[in-house]
């Protein structure tokens, strides 16, 4: 089977303004932990906006981050922090 993954670069035009979105248990930790995540995959130094969404029951949180990404690499890197947060369950 052949594989038809199109390569980000040809989706996406960079530098962009990007939203990330993880799904974690619901920490004291885990918003401002996936906010760190991406600044620190982005260089350390750009603004990372946050935005927090609870579930109904109170048990997970959704955390949106936008930041500006200037290639696919850093999208990658970025992509694979939150992966490795933890408390992390998806990453969209």
């Amino acid at each position: 089977m052949d594989d038809c993954r199109i390569p980000v670069e040809e989706l996406i035009a960079f530098p962009t303004e990007f939203a990330f979105k993880a799904v974690g248990h619901h920490t004291r930790a885990f918003a401002e932990g996936a906010r760190r995540a991406v600044r620190d995959a982005l260089g350390g130094e750009r603004p990372v906006a946050l935005r927090t969404r609870l579930s109904s029951h109170g048990v997970y949180l959704s955390a949106t981050l936008t930041a500006r990404v200037e290639s696919a690499d850093e999208l990658r890197a970025a992509y694979a922090a939150l992966r490795r947060l933890e408390g992390v369950i998806t990453v969209l």
